[in-house]
């Protein structure tokens, strides 16, 4: 747990049940008496929503360690638009689901960077595209 004036931007806490980035802080007054409170501006790790709370400075805020994995393709299921990566730390396989502009730019054997959290596997970005052998 942090408190609101100690998150920062760049920040990862539990909104709503899920994952979110900070990415804007301001301290704001409200009211005619001068109160000031923080205004925080979050996106959602895995639904990209964006949402504004404001917040006063002492409220705790539960915060998430997020950490970047590396990992390689070993399969692309174009149906689901899913892709198995094999984590290249503890060779562990692992389903994910891919945007479709990233869908397009991996391939079996790519290199990405992924998180998983929460039972969910999100790629980040593909570090190594292995390119598409012509036939």
């Amino acid at each position: 747990m942090i408190k609101v004036a100690d998150a920062r931007v760049g920040t990862c806490i539990m909104n709503r049940g899920e994952p979110s980035k900070v990415t804007q802080k301001e301290r704001v007054t409200v009211g005619t008496h001068m109160h000031s409170k923080t205004r925080l501006t979050v996106q959602g790790v895995f639904s990209g929503r964006t949402e504004v709370l404001t917040l006063s400075h002492h409220e705790n805020l539960e915060d998430v360690e997020i950490t970047n994995k590396k990992g390689q393709v070993i399969a692309k299921l174009p149906e689901q638009k899913q892709v198995q990566i094999m984590d290249l730390v503890s060779y562990e396989t692992l389903t994910a689901t891919v945007e479709k502009e990233m869908f397009d730019k991996v391939s079996e054997g790519s290199i990405v960077t992924f998180i998983e959290l929460q039972g969910k596997v999100i790629i980040v970005e593909v570090r190594e595209a292995r390119e598409q052998e012509q036939k």
